[in-house]
Formats: structure tokens, C-alpha cells, sequence
């Protein structure tokens, strides 16, 4: 995770003005190895139009899950070089010493997140409460904190000491990590059904809540626009291509430089960096068929495993659903009494609960 930054200023200006604006027209068995978890990979189907026939609530829960899995299993092996890894295996402890399916700071920052959409709708000021209920009063984790991105910790001490949500977060070059990234996929589930500019402004105005940066902010909302058009039944290449499309016509001009940054970036190493992240859990997500196989190559950049791996597992499970992950894997998780309810309340939001929350 990056450094926390204290250059001060709006970041979220142009959002809180644009959205106020559009809002009034809107109406595993343990010691399993890759290989041995082949047979549990399912073959996705395909309509004549060529889209996958996946039901919306299965790429809700898969999305969900596919986070939280592609978290656990990568915990275990954070920090390592990709030479070091020489096969996954559910159940291995690694360097934080937890239990098998236990998830991370990626995955307790976005069931906060997520509890905060599908509870009161979009409020900055809820979710970095709930951020707050997560790293000091120890919820929407099914242990104990570990983990906690500088960046984020900087940001969430502001926020305990009275910053307002949308100007908390650090907004210097080095606040340019993965930890807004990790947790934003939220926003794309529950905002699916608003205008590119209207999820754009969810996007970019959360991840404010710890890294406010153009960049951090920028990569949120394409990654918020793809995930959506991966719910829409596009295939990877085709989500891509239509969320850079919709980001460039709804994203404010005075982020296009950031823009054409992200579009450009040609590394894949699986680090920290907010670019990075992105685009290596996108490559394991597109260069591979099944889920299984796309957290296998998400962990096997090494680096910051836990995190590649979640923003992977998201886009993963938002395409080809949650009958594409592997039984056993589902069944070893922790903390099935939190993500369950949550779940439910995130397939039962009505739409005009969707549209009356967007300001």
C-alpha cells in the first residue's frame, strides 16, 4: 500500500457538484492444489448472441464471493516473489498466520462498503463510519484485523477525528495505492442501473473516502464500469473496451490526462500500485477460462496477492457467476452469518430504491 499523503484540498468537488446535478433528472479441501481442483471448474455456457446465461443474482453473489475467495486464498501468500510461488494451496497459512477462508482488509473494507449501499443507499459519511466500525470495533471480519494499508489507516484516523468522508482520504502521488480499488466493487453491484456519469460519481467520490488522488479515483471508475458491463453478460474484451468508452465520455475533462495513463500502462506485476493492481487482475482475469484458473494466476504474480486476487475474484464472479466457483472453496470460508445477509439485501434492492439514492 502507498504512503498517506497530507497535501490538502476538495478532491471530490467536481463530483459532489455533477452528481447534485444528474440526481434531479433521474428518476476446498485443505491441501488442495491447482491441479487437483480442476474437476471442479464448470464449462460456462453461451446464448446465440454470445453472451454467457448467467442470472443477474448469480453474478451478484459471485462477485461478492469471488472477492472474498480471491482474498483469502491470496492472503497466505502476500509479499512473496512470483518464483516462490510454486503452486496455491487452500488451507496454507502463510505470512499472517490465519485460517483457511479467512479474508482481509480488501474484503472487510468492501462489506462495509457494501452494507452501507444496500442499507441507506449512497452516503459517503455511512460508509467511512462503517470503515471505522471495521478497523476499531472489529466488524465485517470473521477474526482479528491484520493488514491495514498505511494509505487507508492515514485516511480513517482523519475520519475518527472529524474530516468530512469526501475529504479524508490522502490525494498525493504516493496515496496511489490498491486500497479504495479493493474495496469499490460494491458500488458497481448496487449502482449497475445508473447513468455512466451518475456510477462515475459513486466511484470516484468513495474512493475519496482514503485515497482521493485523480488516479486512485480514475481506476475505481473504470473498474466500477467494467464490472457493470460484466454483469451485462460482455465478455471480458467487450467490457473492457465499452467501460474506457463510457469513462472517457463521463468522467469531468480535467481527468482525461489520468485517464489515458490507466489506458496506457503496460505493466503487470501484480504490486501495490493502484495501475498495477488493475490491470494484472484484469489479465488474470481475461487470459484464463474459469474462476478457478483466474485466482491461480492472480496469486502467481506475487506481490500483493490478497488484493490482485480479490479485484480478479470480483470481476471473475461477476461474469461467469457464482456456480463457477468451487464448491469446496465456498464451503471453507469464514464468516458466512456476515456475508449472507448482505448478499440477500444486494439481489432484493428494488430498482426504484436504486434510482432515488444516486445523489
Amino acid at each position: 500500500m502507498s504512503g498517506s499523503g497530507r497535501s490538502r484540498r476538495p478532491p471530490c468537488a467536481s463530483y459532489v457538484t455533477r452528481a447534485a446535478r444528474k440526481s434531479s433528472a433521474t428518476t476446498p479441501r485443505t491441501g488442495a492444489t491447482a491441479g487437483a481442483l480442476a474437476c471442479e471448474r464448470p464449462k460456462p455456457s453461451h446464448s446465440p448472441a454470445g453472451r454467457l446465461t448467467v442470472t443477474l443474482a448469480a453474478r451478484l453473489s459471485g462477485a461478492v464471493w469471488g472477492h472474498l475467495i480471491g482474498d483469502a486464498i491470496g492472503v497466505p501468500y502476500e509479499f512473496r516473489e512470483p518464483s516462490a510461488i510454486r503452486e496455491v494451496v487452500w488451507g496454507h497459512r502463510g505470512v499472517h498466520k490465519q485460517p483457511a477462508g479467512t479474508w482481509s482488509d480488501d474484503g472487510g473494507l468492501m462489506l462495509a462498503s457494501l452494507d452501507s449501499l444496500v442499507s441507506v443507499g449512497f452516503d459517503t459519511t455511512d460508509q467511512g463510519k462503517r470503515f471505522l466500525a471495521w478497523r476499531d470495533a472489529e466488524d465485517y471480519k470473521p477474526g482479528q484485523i491484520f493488514d491495514v494499508g498505511t494509505t487507508t489507516d492515514a485516511a480513517l484516523d482523519r475520519l475518527r477525528t472529524g474530516a468530512p468522508a469526501e475529504t479524508a482520504g490522502g490525494n498525493a502521488e504516493q496515496d496511489n495505492g490498491n486500497g479504495s480499488l479493493m474495496r469499490i466493487l460494491p458500488v458497481a453491484l448496487v449502482g449497475r442501473r445508473l447513468l455512466a456519469e451518475e456510477l462515475v460519481g459513486w466511484a470516484c467520490r468513495s474512493s475519496c473516502i482514503t485515497h482521493a488522488h485523480p488516479r486512485a479515483q480514475v481506476t475505481c471508475a473504470v473498474y466500477c464500469l467494467l464490472v457493470r458491463a460484466l454483469l451485462d453478460g460482455k465478455g471480458p474484451d467487450d467490457a473492457l473496451e465499452a467501460s474506457f468508452a463510457a469513462a472517457h465520455s463521463a468522467l469531468p475533462a480535467g481527468f482525461a490526462d489520468e485517464l489515458a495513463r490507466l489506458r496506457a500502462y503496460d505493466q503487470r506485476s501484480g504490486h501495490g500500485y493502484v495501475l498495477d493492481c488493475f490491470w494484472s487482475a484484469f489479465e488474470a482475469f481475461r487470459s484464463n477460462p474459469d474462476f478457478a484458473s483466474t485466482i491461480f494466476r492472480a496469486i502467481r504474480f506475487g506481490h500483493d496477492t490478497d488484493t490482485t486476487a480479490a479485484v480478479a475474484g470480483g470481476l471473475a464472479g461477476a461474469h461467469w457467476g457464482i456456480g463457477s466457483i468451487p464448491s469446496e472453496w465456498l464451503a471453507g470460508m469464514r464468516g458466512r452469518t456476515i456475508v449472507t445477509p448482505l448478499i440477500e439485501k444486494l439481489s432484493g434492492i428494488p430498482r426504484w430504491r436504486i434510482d432515488s439514492v444516486g445523489a
